[in-house]
């Protein structure tokens, strides 16, 4: 895995020119000089943990048919999210990895007025929407780092918001939001545009079921709940996500999506989907990654947020934009947010254990760089 699969990054896109407001790169000169070899890949929230060893042999036997669309298997797929949350079919709409639906409803939602969220969070998909004609509002996240609803609802009503998206727990800060305050804001805005909560990483929360949102959408609600198996499922590669949601929006997703899915990843995830033992084996993986992450930044003296995402978000004390730089010189990549109230912190993603072990010999020397 060579460093041209990733790059610098920022915001949660590929750091370039009018992703990021208020970054600029500078102009420079073509170097002929090979960047170096990235040999601990942090700055995206993977799980080395793995997909479940069913879920492997599904997608496995699922290449003996890859001649062939994978229409048949959706139905199947659909029905099981259904009933496993309580929902009807027709509240379900697959996508290839939640980013997918996060980008486009967004986009669509543009339409009616700008899209609100916290900063920093997990920006890819609004700057996607963005790119698209989206206005996108910023709010900034409180002195502790938490997603402050009042403020964000404030904004929402004075710039008449066309949606308004809740990454939760947050994505860079890891942090949760307390479940009943975040579903009371969720009922309230909900009334005059769409909430769309992105739960990528709430498997791994203390209780997902008190965390995530989905009661509301059962409740009827105008809430976009938004999951994916690429997280803590260990199924990055394989591009499933879903929704659950109101069927007028889910019938908005289907009519934007131009492709299908592919067979491996819709048979791998109808098998995986909820299943307690594989669940219990990767949080404790990942739980024991984060904690490795906090040794070694109490080992160099950084401060950083206790987080129930794939990955924790480190004060390095300098520059982001230049430690991040610095850091990739040495091999270690990293992402780094734009935010006004973080301006030396950079997230940390979860790794293999000889990926952290790399990352803890090369950071004191880069502290010192």
């Amino acid at each position: 895995m060579d460093t041209t699969r990733r790059g610098l990054l920022i915001g949660g896109a590929a750091l370039a020119p009018g992703l990021a407001p208020g970054l600029a790169l500078a102009e420079a000169s073509v170097d002929p000089t090979p960047p170096p070899t990235i040999r601990a890949h942090l700055g995206v929230t993977e799980n080395p943990y793995g997909p479940s060893p069913a879920a492997r042999k599904a997608a496995i036997k699922a290449l003996d048919e890859t001649p062939y669309y994978a229409w048949a298997l959706e139905p199947p797929l659909v029905a099981l999210i259904a009933k496993r949350d309580r929902v009807q079919p027709e509240q379900v709409g697959l996508c290839n990895g939640s980013l997918e639906a996060l980008s486009l409803l967004p986009t669509a939602f543009a339409k009616q007025g700008p899209i609100v969220s916290a900063q920093p969070s997990y920006a890819t998909p609004l700057l996607y929407a963005q790119r698209q004609g989206a206005r996108l509002e910023w709010v900034p996240v409180a002195a502790d780092s938490q997603i402050d609803l009042d403020a964000l609802a404030a904004r929402a009503k004075a710039v008449g918001a066309g949606a308004i998206y809740v990454c939760n727990p947050n994505n860079p800060t890891g942090l949760l939001l307390d479940p009943d305050a975040l579903r009371a804001f969720c009922v309230e805005m909900s009334k005059t545009c769409p909430v769309i909560v992105d739960e990528a990483y709430i498997e791994i929360s203390p209780d997902p079921e008190r965390h995530s949102m989905m009661d509301l959408v059962r409740a009827g609600h105008d809430v976009i709940v938004a999951r994916t198996f690429s997280k803590v499922y260990g199924m990055a590669g394989l591009r499933v996500g879903f929704i659950v949601a109101r069927p007028d929006r889910v019938k908005s997703l289907k009519s934007l999506i131009p492709t299908h899915k592919g067979r491996p990843g819709l048979a791998a995830a109808a098998v995986c989907y909820g299943d307690p033992a594989y669940l219990a084996g990767a949080k404790t993986y990942l739980e024991g990654c984060r904690a490795k992450i906090y040794a070694i930044c109490q080992a160099n003296g950084l401060s950083y947020l206790p987080s129930y995402g794939t990955y924790v978000f480190v004060d390095s004390g300098k520059p982001n934009l230049a430690f991040q730089k610095t850091l990739a010189s040495m091999g270690v990549e990293v992402r780094v947010f734009d935010s006004p109230r973080h301006p030396t912190w950079i997230r940390v993603g979860t790794a293999s254990p000889a990926e952290l072990d790399y990352f803890a010999q090369v950071l004191p020397k880069a502290l010192k760089a």
